[in-house]
């Protein structure tokens, strides 16, 4: 079995385009994968919390590529780090990799589509939990440390990887790796971001290319 780790911030609309597409790709995908959903905190990057401007430019952009996808942030308030929702998500994989991608769908979601200010650990795991999500075991996970822990080995893995930006995704069996497959962002002449290019097929198309790169390694998969 392949497996894919998909570094990405949650705060990232690029990633959330991609992570979609990524799940779509796999429904339909003639060999099981599997996703390691790895976070990588651009606040930790950057060393600074991203200035709230650039993601609602970003949204509004990307809301054009895949429409249902997004909605308006129309609260006054506004997350202030991301950092305890991807504690959260990273929490989730002590129980398994299933339930990771769950909670990692939907904690993007809840940011994206929901409205949800992922900031307040509370309003989050409401917003879980109305989506159906038993968040029992999450929750201890999360206070207990485990998930904040999660994310730090993530921060420290981070490292040895060549990450471009968010999303970069690494094949680990292969050793190949993509940056933000199917999109490619510009800016304007005043700093604005721009989508240059956009490929929803190229994620499915990457995936079946995965299959051909070893097909004699992979032949027991």
């Amino acid at each position: 079995m392949l497996t894919i780790e998909f570094w990405s911030d949650i705060q990232c609309p690029w990633s959330y385009v991609v992570s979609l597409r990524l799940r779509r790709a796999l429904c339909v995908s003639r060999r099981p994968i599997r996703v390691l959903w790895r976070y990588w905190p651009l606040e930790l990057v950057n060393r600074c919390a991203t200035p709230r401007w650039l993601p609602e430019a970003e949204r509004a952009i990307l809301a054009r590529c895949e429409p249902d996808a997004f909605a308006p942030w129309q609260r006054d308030d506004f997350p202030s780090t991301f950092l305890p929702a991807m504690a959260l998500a990273a929490a989730a994989r002590q129980q398994d990799l299933d339930f990771a991608d769950t909670v990692d769908r939907a904690v993007r979601e809840a940011f994206f589509l929901d409205q949800c200010n992922v900031a307040v650990l509370p309003e989050l795991i409401d917003t879980l939990d109305r989506k159906g999500i038993v968040t029992d075991r999450l929750q201890d996970a999360f206070w207990s440390g485990k998930g904040w822990r999660e994310l730090w080995n993530d921060w420290q893995e981070s490292h040895s990887r060549a990450i471009q930006g968010s999303p970069h995704l690494f094949v680990v069996e292969l050793g190949t790796n993509v940056h933000s497959p199917g999109l490619r962002e510009g800016t304007t002449p005043h700093g604005l971001p721009l989508v240059l290019h956009d490929d929803p097929a190229f994620v499915e198309e990457w995936l079946d290319q995965l299959w051909r790169l070893d097909g004699d390694s992979l032949g027991g998969y």
